[in-house]
């Protein structure tokens, strides 16, 4: 048995809007209506329904155009991976770079590297779908760079990490807007001088050992970072 009809064209839509370019000019409701064989109402749910998931704009008077959803990051801990999957997307990473370094000072503390100790740098481009969505460089310590060698990096390296014992517990962040430079512009395929969204994370271990630092630049129309922020009961009015 079928379910709803209004969501099975919803899941046609969304397909469809997956495969058009943003800001692509949907067909109205009356022709969807008619494409579908339903009512304009029916058509009308699904559509609303787009518009929550962020798969369509609607422009009164205008029309409805193809957008992309927004990646939301709250105050849970998740990796690329995870979110892009929550989303229906499929993630894929491009190596830009791996080897290991010699550390600068900030690495050697962070990490608590020991003098002859390396550090690891992994580089990557992150992808949804096809779509450059975020340019990551990633530091580790050299301890690690077995783990990291033989991991489809490519993949989630959270899940690598996993695999072999070592699970990301927490992470101290900082976020920031910048203005991503040329070649990053390039990389996520936005226009010169667009703003980017740097998301900083140090994640660390269960035991609270530091296992990877992470500068990720995302792409400013595509990500949002949502804290729920509460006063402390003893904090007076200002």
């Amino acid at each position: 048995m079928s379910g709803p009809r209004y969501l099975e064209i919803l899941e046609h839509l969304r397909k469809r809007c997956s495969s058009l370019a943003v800001g692509t000019r949907l067909s109205s409701e009356r022709a969807l209506a008619a494409e579908f064989d339903v009512s304009a109402m029916t058509v009308r749910q699904s559509l609303a329904l787009l518009v929550k998931e962020g798969w369509i704009q609607r422009s009164p008077g205008s029309g409805t155009y193809v957008s992309r959803p927004r990646v939301t990051m709250g105050p849970t801990l998740t990796s690329f991976t995870e979110d892009m999957r929550r989303l229906g997307f499929i993630p894929w990473s491009k190596v830009l770079r791996f080897h290991t370094v010699k550390p600068d000072i900030d690495t050697v503390s962070r990490f608590g590297l020991r003098p002859s100790e390396q550090a690891v740098i992994v580089e990557r481009l992150r992808y949804a779908d096809g779509e450059p969505m975020c340019h990551e460089i990633s530091v580790f310590p050299g301890r690690q760079w077995d783990i990291l060698s033989r991991a489809d990096l490519t993949g989630s390296i959270h899940e690598a990490l996993a695999m072999s014992g070592t699970i990301l517990c927490s992470t101290v962040r900082s976020v920031r807007a910048v203005v991503a430079p040329e070649h990053e512009c390039d990389l996520l395929q936005l226009p010169t001088n667009s703003p980017a969204l740097e998301i900083s994370d140090t994640f660390s271990d269960a035991l609270g050992q530091a296992i990877q630092h992470v500068r990720s630049r995302y792409r400013f129309d595509r990500y949002e970072v949502i804290s729920k922020i509460e006063r402390l009961a003893s904090t007076g009015l200002g």
